[in-house]
This record gives structure tokens, sequence and C-alpha cells, in this order.
């Protein structure tokens, strides 16, 4: 079961940080430790599963951030869902993965109306997203077997392939836009992206005003902006919990889907991610989630 996997990681895996540097304040070194198997709040400090998931009653989205091909963050969110659930039972996962015109067939697939089968080709799984289905299978026979409302959160990888090329005016000028305008970046994310950015341009740093680099950014906008407006309009429709699934990269620092939901006025936002053991210690900051979860090796 998820329960016994995750008991074998936090039993069986060492510290994913042993403790990070306080800095040149003269204060004392901070215990950051994030074991495997435990949580720590987003100041660092230990703070208890029910604790952190009773917080659920007093907000409106919970944004749990993954790297697409780990299992064991998978898993993680599965559990984190089921956690939610037993003190929101009326609840709604929001995905990446798909764009809108999938809901009919996740709609049918948490009906089990279609089989696994079915459903990846109805969605155009693979087209749409790419990594294996099997990672995501806990999350979506979880919400299958609860009737939990799975919602696409996407658009077409088509209009963001076109906004990176154009720039999202020029594509709004001639085309109606599934979204509206994003809410303009903060200067942290503007960094962040120029270095992903850098990554694949020869290691080059653009400049703020580089029109390649302006367009790179509006993609990336266009698609905290569509996640954020789905999971908004879930929430609307019920007054549903409403969880959104998304690479970590849309909700680290409140940076991406945060921030656009904090422009259409949804501020009830609890932001969870899970922590590698080897990740650097150097990434935890105050202002990198509302609390991190300590993840073993696969």
């Amino acid at each position: 079961s998820m329960k016994r996997y995750l008991y074998l990681m936090a039993m069986f895996g060492l510290a994913a940080c042993a403790s990070v540097d306080g800095g040149s304040s003269g204060t004392e070194t901070a215990a950051r430790g994030v074991p495997v198997g435990g949580w720590l709040a987003g100041d660092g400090r230990p703070i208890e599963a029910a604790a952190l998931f009773d917080r659920a009653h007093a907000v409106d989205f919970v944004l749990l951030g993954e790297t697409h091909d780990r299992a064991a963050h998978h898993l993680w969110k599965a559990e984190v869902i089921a956690e939610l659930r037993a003190r929101r039972p009326e609840l709604a996962v929001g995905l990446e993965m798909l764009p809108r015109r999938a809901q009919g067939a996740l709609d049918r697939y948490v009906a089990d109306a279609v089989d696994q089968a079915g459903f990846l080709e109805e969605s155009a799984w693979k087209e749409s997203w790419g990594f294996d289905f099997a990672l995501y299978r806990p999350i979506f026979a979880y919400a299958r077997e609860h009737g939990i409302p799975l919602i696409a959160l996407n658009v077409d990888r088509s209009l963001v392939r076109e906004v990176g090329q154009e720039g999202f005016d020029a594509v709004a000028a001639r085309t109606e836009m599934p979204v509206g305008r994003p809410a303009d970046p903060m200067p942290g994310y503007v960094s962040h992206l120029a270095e992903v950015y850098a990554a694949h341009a020869d290691g080059r740093t653009p400049a703020a005003d580089d029109p390649a680099f302006r367009r790179f950014v509006d993609a990336q906008l266009l698609w905290d902006r569509a996640m954020a407006e789905a999971l908004a309009q879930a929430h609307d429709a019920g007054g549903r919990l409403v969880v959104g699934v998304m690479g970590a990269g849309h909700v680290e620092n409140g940076y991406g889907v945060p921030h656009q939901l904090a422009a259409l006025g949804k501020l009830g936002v609890l932001t969870l991610l899970p922590w590698d053991a080897e990740r650097s210690c150097g990434d935890l900051s105050p202002h990198l989630a509302d609390a991190v979860y300590g993840i073993g090796t696969d």
C-alpha cells in the first residue's frame, strides 16, 4: 500500500538534509533536516502532519509540486490527497498534464465509463504529456475509487508554442485566447526563468528585454495563468477544496500559479513540495513553499 511504501521510506531513508547555514547574520546554523517521511514548515521548523493537513480547513487550494519522472513523488501526492480528503471530503484534483479538451475523457474515467486504455486514447495522453501514465496511476485510481473530480488545467501545447514564438499580445491580437492576460511576473521569477533559458541557449544569460526571452517568459506565464484560472473556476463552481498537481517549478517561491491565483483574488493557497534526499540544502528557503516533505530514493 502507499502508506506502507512511505513508512518504509521513512524507516530506511537517510535525512534529505542535515542542516543549512544560517547565513552571515551571525545566527546559529539553522537545523533544517528534512527526514524522509517527515515535514518541515517553510521556515525550516518540523511540523506535525496532522497540524499541516488541518490547514486544509482554512484554504481553498492546495498546490502539490512534482518532478514528473519520480515515482516516489506521485505516491507522495496520492497520499497527500488522501489525507486532505479525510478533512475535506468534497475536493477536486486539477492536473497540469492535460488540456481542457480532455475534460470529457477525465469525466468518463472517474465515472468508470471507460477503461485505462480507452482513457489514454480519448485524452491523447501521449501527445499531450508524454510521461508514462503508470507514474500517475495512483492518483487516477484513487480519484476513480472515491469519485473525486479530475480537472484538466492546461491549454493545448500548440498555443503555448505559438506564444513562445510570437509573444502573448501578438497571438491575442489575431485569435480569441482561452485565458486572460497573465499578471506580470515577479522579478525573482524572471531571474529564475533567465537561468532556465540560458541552459537552453549555450549558457548565455539573456538580457531582461531580449525579445526571444520575453516570448519565452510569456509562454511560461500563459501556462501558469491557464492553470490558475482552471483551478479558480473549479473552486467557484462548487466551493470544493481544489488540489493542483503540477511541476514544482509552477509552485516554488509562489512565482508561478500562486502568483496568478493571487492576481485573480484567490489567496487561500497552501503550497507543498517533495524534497529529494539528494537535493541541495541551499535550495531551502522560507519562501520556497509552506511545507516540504522528505522523499527517499526511488
